[in-house]
């Protein structure tokens, strides 16, 4: 078997030479190739993703313009709504009919006054009317209302007043653009009319106000009242009623004492002669200065008057002790107006 020759082997130097260069040139030919595919490839990645920007751009702007398109649309809306509201408004005067005071007329007469003027002097006279009534109390005293502060009825009236002062009770000012105007005046003048109520020839109704006041429950008095403490220098009652007590009958240092907001109490001390002694006096509070400087405080009066209460304490005044001992005593009731009878009361001390 003879021996055989590869075909592709070069026979010769040169041929091994001329092939050497072909193989080299093969080699780079294919290196190039494979650089301007990548090229090519890195190309079209990045005009895609520019395309990509570009379009994401466009839809930024468009998302920007249809915000601020919102934006206004909601802002004409409001502005709509506030000047359907400010057109459908009733002017001030007509928006609430009522029954106006002397002291309503006056601030609107002052109000109307500080829009032309705002804060200048006005060199002129400020008359003001003011319509009075006598009226007669039941303890017979002439007491003076203002109109407006009165109702009449049939066959009946009822007087109401309130009062107030402090800093922070508003006075006659007015407000005009967000701050305060004063009106001041060279003089004032009140036009006053008097009228009689309820007296004399001309009155115009016949009526003495009065309050309502219920009447004593004797029996229960008396049964509050049977069995007391006997203890020295101490409250021996408590009772809270429409009428003031006064007692004839107890023994000496007994007392009625009416609470006022401090309130009694009953304690023993010593004199400069260290001598013991029973004193029943009221409780002092120290007062404190009201927290806020712009304080308003108000009180108010009425016809009828308001039926009172009061509370009342009996005290026995004295260092003796009275136990087991029966006094037999009168009670003396009055109410507001000084009205009253006695009660006969039988006491038994333990």
């Amino acid at each position: 078997m003879g021996r055989q020759i590869n075909p592709y082997k070069p026979k010769t130097t040169q041929e091994l030479i001329q092939k050497t260069n072909v193989s080299q040139s093969l080699e780079k030919t294919h290196i190039g190739n494979t650089n301007v595919i990548d090229n090519v490839f890195f190309c079209n990645l990045y005009v895609e993703s520019f395309s990509m920007e570009i379009g994401m751009s466009k839809l930024r702007k468009k998302w920007i313009i249809g915000l601020g398109l919102g934006i206004i649309a909601l802002g004409l809306v409001v502005c709509s709504i506030a000047i359907w509201i400010k057109s459908s408004a009733l002017p001030d005067d007509i928006q609430v009919e009522r029954k106006l005071t002397v002291e309503d007329s006056i601030f609107l007469n002052l109000e109307k006054k500080a829009k032309q003027t705002s804060n200048k002097i006005i060199d002129s006279t400020f008359h003001i009317k003011v319509d009075l009534y006598r009226v007669l109390n039941y303890k017979g005293d002439t007491t003076i209302w203002r109109t407006s502060d009165c109702e009449i009825k049939k066959k009946s009236f009822e007087c109401y007043h309130q009062s107030c002062w402090g800093l922070g009770c508003s006075g006659f000012r007015t407000r005009i653009g967000g701050r305060i105007a004063k009106i001041h005046y060279k003089d004032t003048i009140y036009d006053t009319t008097h009228r009689n109520l309820n007296f004399g020839k001309n009155a115009l109704i016949k009526y003495i106000p009065v309050a309502k006041i219920p009447k004593l429950d004797r029996r229960q008095m008396k049964k509050s009242l049977s069995k007391l403490s006997g203890e020295a220098c101490s409250e021996i009652a408590n009772l809270k009623s429409n009428y003031t007590f006064e007692a004839i009958g107890l023994p000496e240092g007994f007392t009625w004492k009416v609470d006022s907001n401090e309130g009694n109490k009953a304690y023993i001390k010593q004199d400069s002669s260290f001598r013991k002694k029973c004193v029943v006096s009221e409780v002092k509070w120290k007062m404190f200065k009201h927290p806020n400087a712009n304080f308003c405080r108000c009180s108010a009066i009425s016809l009828p008057e308001q039926k009172e209460t009061f509370y009342s304490r009996l005290f026995n005044g004295s260092l003796q002790a009275y136990k087991d001992t029966t006094i037999s005593w009168k009670l003396v009731y009055k109410d507001q107006y000084g009205r009253g009878d006695t009660l006969n009361i039988k006491t038994k001390f333990e």
